[in-house]
């Protein structure tokens, strides 16, 4: 008997997890639709064309021009540094 309700416990409380998960991923879905649509709408009231790959590019462009700050500012990071603290 206790076996049952344990089981029943956990198929109920996965089922509440699983549900939770696909709202979460149907929300997530809708908020990046709406994004796209407000991108596409600015982009027609302008009069361009909306491209992903030309909206990529201009922001990677952008993101290059910008100076760096930070500690990473002047390095190229190709490798984690490793320090054995006893």
């Amino acid at each position: 008997m206790i076996k049952l309700l344990r089981s029943a416990l956990q198929t109920a409380l996965f089922i509440v997890v699983t549900v939770l998960g696909l709202a979460m991923a149907f929300i997530f879905v809708l908020s990046t639709i709406f994004a796209i649509a407000i991108l596409v709408i600015v982009a027609r009231v302008r009069g361009k064309p909306f491209e992903v790959r030309e909206y990529w590019k201009t922001r990677q462009s952008q993101r290059k021009s910008t100076p760096a700050s930070g500690p990473f500012a002047n390095k190229d990071v190709t490798d984690v540094e490793v320090r054995d603290i006893r």
